[in-house]
């Protein structure tokens, strides 16, 4: 266990040197609920009938998807991402001989990532709700808590899969590229 909080003090270290990224990713939190709010009053008064099952409201909708859509997103990335910048920063050989077992490495690489990605989610949440008016109410948590933890464990395989590309490709990961376009064109994540 001592070993998976090293690499999380070590991903948490590396990310809290870069300032300006942090307030960035912060700000397009925002930014997202702004485009997404004026694009929800574009469609305020029409009745959309694939959004009643969701409570007819766009906006509740578009940004549940968006909090959950990051979740996929660090399953499908944070493996190969950590290994092209173990390859550039030259720490990956020196990592794979220590006495750390690979699937310590891999799950231990990704754990800060899906910390990092809950504390956006949770975020962009409370600033849709204290500054939008979004509508949690009916929201299902235990369902969508089971559904996180499925997609994660489903998308963490392509996400090692991704990874074995960037091992052997340097740079380049069609994986990831694919199935991120893909979801969010085919998912359902912009549109119903």
């Amino acid at each position: 266990m001592a070993k998976v909080w090293a690499f999380v003090w070590r991903d948490f270290i590396t990310e809290s040197s870069y300032k300006l990224s942090f307030i960035l990713q912060i700000f397009n939190l925002f930014a997202s609920l702004l485009l997404f709010f004026f694009l929800s009053k574009l469609l305020e008064g029409l009745e959309i009938v694939s959004l009643k099952p969701y409570g007819g409201d766009y906006f509740s909708f578009v940004v549940i998807g968006g909090a959950f859509f990051a979740f996929f997103d660090v399953a499908l990335q944070t493996l190969s991402k950590s290994i092209r910048d173990g390859q550039m920063l030259g720490t990956l050989e020196a990592l794979l001989v220590t006495q750390t077992e690979i699937p310590v490495i891999l799950i231990a690489s990704s754990i800060y990532s899906f910390i990092w990605a809950t504390i956006k989610s949770v975020i962009y949440l409370l600033l849709g709700v204290l500054l939008f008016d979004l509508d949690l109410s009916n929201a299902n948590f235990i369902g969508v808590a089971v559904m996180l933890l499925l997609t994660i464990t489903a998308f963490s395989g392509f996400g090692i899969l991704a990874a074995s590309f960037v091992m052997v490709l340097k740079k380049g990961d069609p994986i990831n590229f694919i199935l991120s376009n893909l979801s969010k064109l085919l998912g359902g994540f912009y549109y119903l």
